[in-house]
């Protein structure tokens, strides 16, 4: 059964490069359809974002979009903050999971305002000033949530350093991915010392993350910044509306999950096509 997460991982490991994201937003429901409990997920959700931030990193690294000293800030922050929240998940695995999927779902409504605004407000204008300040902030938050949902790190902090710290996509993204090694390295050595987890799943999916994350990546060359963030956007409209009926399916018909992953599976198809109309297009040139 684990080697069918290979392909799983691939596609996922391809907007992981793309994104700069860790890619546990589409990896936790597909194991949480597959039985496993909230903190067994959350941990090989970590496992697999160790993969993806590994390979989609040493990719953005050598097209020059890692910088490197603001992802040791935030991976260092991460991993402190990594180390609280996977003690109130194991604590809270399997009672009170809605909350978790409730406070997601506002998380990603505040990223997607953010990346679809034009206008920064007077806050985020002094964290502009204070470069590393933004950057411990934005670790301590990231690696808060990564933990607790599995998550990496690596769907807020791309958002983040756009707002707080002033990055153009590509730089946000690259530091993204260098920041969620760190902290995903402090998740899941976390995890491992306080449960019993299946590593031949998880390498598997990093098998497949290793093979999507390049593409990805390489892919960042061919759209412009505005279009990266608006493709980014569109993710987190899609996280949501997946979460929402994540969160219905708690408290109505379970089957409802399958509906919530249907959502992100059409979106990966979605960017599949995108990245291959984009690809004949520069090829048409």
């Amino acid at each position: 059964m684990e080697f069918l997460f290979i392909p799983v991982g691939v596609m996922v490991g391809t907007l992981s490069g793309f994104f700069g994201i860790g890619g546990g937003i589409i990896v936790i429901p597909v194991l949480l359809l597959a039985g496993f409990n909230s903190a067994f997920t959350a941990a090989t959700s970590l496992m697999f974002v160790l993969g993806t931030s590994l390979s989609g990193a040493f990719a953005h690294a050598k097209m020059k979009n890692v910088v490197w000293q603001y992802a040791l800030v935030i991976g260092g922050a991460g991993i402190v903050f990594a180390q609280i929240s996977n003690r109130i998940q194991i604590h809270i695995a399997g009672r009170y999971d809605w909350l978790l999927t409730l406070w997601y779902l506002m998380i990603l409504g505040y990223f997607a305002w953010v990346l679809f605004r034009e206008e920064n407000r007077r806050q985020e204008k002094k964290l502009k000033k204070n470069p590393y300040l933004a950057a411990g902030l934005i670790g301590s938050v990231a690696g808060f949530l990564s933990a607790l949902l599995g998550i990496g790190g690596g769907f807020i902090i791309p958002p983040l350093l756009i707002s707080w710290a002033g990055f153009e996509a590509r730089k946000a993204i690259g530091t993204s991915l260098a920041s969620v090694i760190f902290i995903s390295l402090g998740g899941s050595i976390g995890y491992a010392l306080q449960l019993e987890l299946n590593y031949l799943l998880g390498l598997c999916l990093i098998i497949g993350a290793f093979i999507g994350a390049p593409f990805g990546a390489k892919m960042t060359t061919k759209y412009e910044n505005k279009e990266i963030k608006q493709r980014l956007g569109k993710l987190y409209i899609v996280a949501i509306t997946a979460m929402s009926i994540d969160l219905l399916a708690a408290f109505t018909v379970h089957a409802l999950q399958w509906l919530s992953l249907l959502v992100l599976v059409s979106f990966m198809v979605y960017m599949l096509f995108d990245f291959y109309r984009r690809l004949r297009a520069v090829a048409e040139k």
